[in-house]
């Protein structure tokens, strides 16, 4: 049933697919959390036992639970830096998804790009507007010839 199940369901997009690998990433971030909490409630209490066995005289339990205290410290400092790489994949896989989604948009403009030029037929439109120059040429040369008569005309009245 799950297989017939996994062959109906639609493909994640590549938006959900980061939302999904991103959820999980942050679980795994606060189960880090979790750990590092408990290991620090642990140091405490070893802390407390290395006094405790100070006083008693027991130097040897002391040194060992000292050891144990610097591991343990290790051990959270390496669980911190696990948690970084895990926000820094978590940062690495938006930027993926956001370039791709770049990508996708500078495709889909260029197919636009290409399209507009194929129907706006250059050759003719530099056809067109040379002639349009040359009659804006022609009306500019033949407006001072305008002006001069119609100040005749109408300076004269006899037009």
């Amino acid at each position: 049933m799950e297989a017939v199940k996994s062959l109906l369901k639609p493909k994640p997009t590549p938006q959900q697919q980061l939302r999904e690998w991103q959820r999980r990433l942050r679980n795994e971030g606060r189960n880090i959390e979790r750990q590092i909490r408990d290991v620090q409630k642990e140091e405490k209490k070893v802390e407390k036992a290395i006094r405790d066995a100070a006083k008693r005289g027991d130097m040897g339990s002391a040194k060992a639970l000292a050891k144990e205290l610097v591991q343990s410290r290790k051990a959270v400092n390496r669980l911190y830096e696990n948690k970084a790489q895990l926000n820094s994949i978590s940062m690495h896989l938006g930027e993926i998804v956001a370039t791709t989604r770049t990508v996708g948009h500078l495709s889909k403009s260029t197919e636009v790009m290409k399209l507009v030029n194929n129907l706006m037929k250059a050759p003719e439109i530099a056809v067109t507007m040379q002639e349009f120059s040359k009659e804006m040429t022609k009306v500019y040369i033949k407006r001072p010839r305008l002006k001069v008569s119609l100040v005749f005309c109408t300076g004269t009245g006899s037009c």
